[in-house]
């Protein structure tokens, strides 16, 4: 396999290129996409064409109330996302797997409208099981709804995982919340690590969200995955997080780990003095790729962060 075929071939499902052992590219490309063995969380159908969320297995994590849809992209795949809307009476607790919340087909609670939404696009290795119990919390915490998807081929979303996938995934989500009376002054796009792909690729192109979280967010997706191709030119890179950056209008916050060992945290300096407009980073001390958000300071300067944007009454 030559050089091109297996560069342009990562952009379709990567599993497969993965698999090719001619190539030390194209098998590091691997790297990209590693959906759980096994979906963390079911989709329960319910009367009226509702759908709700619940454990993936007995014992498993308890799933919070959400609006869950699955949604068809450009690209044909069909995925699952969630709306947690913030409530000021929301368990501070999930609720147990058992317990199945529908969904309407109506607009958002007027009062989840009205309030900062972050649209969340998560790691490599999990899915929505894993990030929707833990990042419900944070929402609530911050005053703010919460919308989270799984990539194509990730948890109960169907098809392969491949990069531009990724793309027609967080646009069809984003649109999805705009046609449910969000506006996109209101939405926060939060990329964690692989997650910072996407959610740069369409802050890029949206100029009137409200702002940017990278969260382990990597400079370039072609040079995580080979570190040795430094030299290749931008039009290359899978996911061009440092160009992207330089085209955002909102502000961008960037939280890292000074331990990280995945994603160095020079790759999020590097992001933050690109960034039009910088808002105060956050860099975790002692924290890995892992665990920047058990940091004792994360949610108070994700909060500091809203603030800006939205004043301190926000909430």
């Amino acid at each position: 396999m030559g050089f091109l075929e297996a560069l342009f071939g990562a952009l379709e499902p990567v599993q497969h290129i993965a698999s090719s052992s001619s190539s030390g590219l194209a098998s590091s490309f691997g790297f990209v996409f590693q959906p759980p063995y096994q979906p963390g969380y079911k989709v329960i159908e319910l009367p009226g064409n509702k759908l709700s969320l619940g454990a993936g297995r007995p014992g498993g994590r308890k799933m919070p109330e959400a609006d869950t849809v699955r949604l068809k992209t450009a690209r044909g795949s069909t995925i699952v996302a969630a709306f947690v809307p913030y409530k000021s009476d929301f368990p501070a607790k999930a609720q147990p797997a058992k317990t199945s919340y529908s969904v309407t087909s109506t607009p958002f609670p007027e009062d989840a409208v009205r309030r900062p939404t972050i649209l969340i696009s998560h790691g490599t290795a999990v899915d929505l099981g894993r990030v929707l119990p833990w990042y419900s919390e944070v929402a609530k915490d911050l005053k703010a709804n919460l919308c989270a998807y799984d990539y194509t081929g990730y948890g109960q979303s169907k098809g392969r995982a491949s990069i531009p996938d990724t793309i027609a995934d967080i646009d069809a989500v984003f649109q999805w919340l705009l046609r449910r009376d969000i506006d996109k002054q209101d939405i926060i796009l939060y990329g964690q690590s692989l997650g910072s792909g996407p959610t740069l690729d369409l802050a890029a192109r949206e100029r009137y969200i409200g702002g940017v979280v990278l969260h382990a967010a990597f400079a370039s997706g072609l040079r995580q995955v080979r570190p040795g191709g430094r030299h290749f030119p931008s039009w290359f890179d899978i996911f061009p997080n440092s160009e992207n950056v330089q085209k955002v209008e909102a502000p961008v916050c960037v939280l890292h780990g000074t331990k990280d060992y995945v994603v160095d945290i020079s790759a999020g300096q590097h992001l933050h003095k690109l960034a039009k407009r910088p808002a105060e980073p956050y860099w975790a001390e002692g924290r890995d790729h892992e665990n920047v958000e058990l940091s004792q300071g994360y949610v108070p300067h994700l909060r500091r962060f809203l603030e800006t944007i939205f004043g301190r009454n926000y909430g």
